[in-house]
C-alpha cells in the first residue's frame, strides 16, 4: 500500500516537474530565441510587439512596410537571431535592395564625403553600436534613415520634389527630422546654412522643369501627340535629373548637385526647346511653301 502512494506521489511530482521544466523553456525561447532557429516575420512582430510597440508602429509608418512586397524584418535582419542589429545597420543591406551600387540612390551617398569616409574604415567600426550619439564617425544609410533606431524610414525622406518649403508643413517635418540627426555631429548653424542652401539649388532645379512644361504646354496647341513624343521623352528624364539634384543636396553629393543634376537638367531643356523649334521651323517652311 505504501509502495503504492509513493509510487503516485512520485509519478505526479514527476510530472509537474517535467511541465515546468518545458514550460520555462518555451517561455525562454519566446524572449531569445535559439541561435538556430530560423524566424518568420510574424514572429519577430509577436516578439516585439510585446518588448517594443514603438519600434512596431514606426515600421508600420514606414515606405518599407508599405511596399510590395513589404520590406520586413528579415529582409532587413536575417532570419536567424544571430547579429541580427550588426547585419541590417551595414549598409551593403540597403544597397543590395535599393538597385545596387551604382543606383543613384546609393552612388550618390558613396561619392558624397559621408560616403568615402565609410569605405575608408567600415571594417573598422562596431557595427552593435545603436544608431545615436554619433557612434559612428561617418554616418551610413541606417545612420541617417534610422536614427536612434526609429524604424520609420520615410520621416527623413522628401517625395514632393517640386513643391517650395515655405509653408509646406509636410517638407519642414522632413527637414526637422533630418536636422536632429545632422546634429549629432554638426553645428546647428552649419546644419541650417546646408538645409538653406539645398532648398535654393532645388529652387534653381524647378524652374528648369516649370520652364520646360510650359513650352511643352504651348506647343501642344500646334503639333501632334507623335510629334511632340521626342520633347515628352527627354521631359521624362528630366525628372530623372531633378531626382539626382534632390539626392545630391540630400546626401551632400557635389557630383548629384552638379554633373549628374543642374547640367544635366539645362541638357534637357536645351534639347526640349531645341526639339520643338525644329517643329516650328519645319512649320513654317510648309507654309511657305503651300504658298508658293
Amino acid at each position: 500500500m505504501f509502495e503504492k502512494i509513493f509510487t503516485i506521489f512520485f509519478l505526479r511530482a514527476f510530472s509537474i516537474l517535467l511541465l515546468t521544466v518545458t514550460t520555462s523553456s518555451v517561455s525562454a525561447t519566446e524572449v531569445t530565441p535559439e541561435k538556430t532557429t530560423v524566424l518568420e516575420n510574424s514572429a519577430c512582430i509577436q516578439c516585439h510587439e510585446k518588448q517594443n510597440p514603438s519600434l512596431i508602429k514606426d515600421w508600420q509608418k514606414s515606405a518599407h512596410a508599405s511596399a510590395e512586397p513589404a520590406v520586413d524584418c528579415v529582409s532587413c535582419h536575417g532570419s536567424l537571431h544571430t547579429n541580427m542589429t550588426s547585419t541590417a545597420r551595414r549598409d551593403k543591406t540597403c544597397t543590395n535592395c535599393h538597385g545596387g551600387e551604382k543606383a543613384p540612390v546609393a552612388h550618390s551617398y558613396a561619392s558624397s564625403k559621408h560616403g568615402t569616409l565609410m569605405r575608408i574604415e567600415k571594417n573598422t567600426y562596431d557595427w552593435h553600436q545603436s544608431f545615436a550619439s554619433a557612434n559612428y564617425r561617418a554616418p551610413g544609410c541606417g545612420y541617417c534613415h534610422m536614427h536612434q533606431n526609429n524604424h520609420n524610414v520615410s520621416r527623413t525622406v522628401r517625395h514632393d520634389l517640386m513643391s517650395s518649403r515655405s509653408g509646406n508643413s509636410a517638407i519642414e517635418k522632413v527637414q526637422d527630422a533630418t536636422r536632429a540627426v545632422c546634429q549629432d555631429c554638426h553645428s546647428p548653424r552649419y546644419i541650417t546654412r546646408l538645409l538653406d542652401n539645398g532648398e535654393a539649388m532645388l529652387e534653381i532645379a524647378r524652374k528648369k522643369v516649370r520652364e520646360a512644361k510650359a513650352v511643352i504646354e504651348q506647343a501642344e496647341t500646334n503639333f501632334s501627340e507623335s510629334q511632340l513624343a521626342p520633347a515628352k521623352t527627354q521631359f521624362k528624364k528630366m525628372q530623372h535629373h531633378l531626382r539626382n539634384v534632390h539626392l545630391g543636396v540630400g546626401h551632400q553629393s557635389p557630383d548629384y548637385q552638379w554633373w549628374h543634376g543642374q547640367p544635366a537638367l539645362d541638357g534637357d531643356l536645351l534639347r526640349i526647346k531645341d526639339s520643338i523649334g525644329e517643329l516650328q521651323r519645319l512649320k513654317s517652311i510648309n507654309a511657305a511653301n503651300a504658298k508658293d
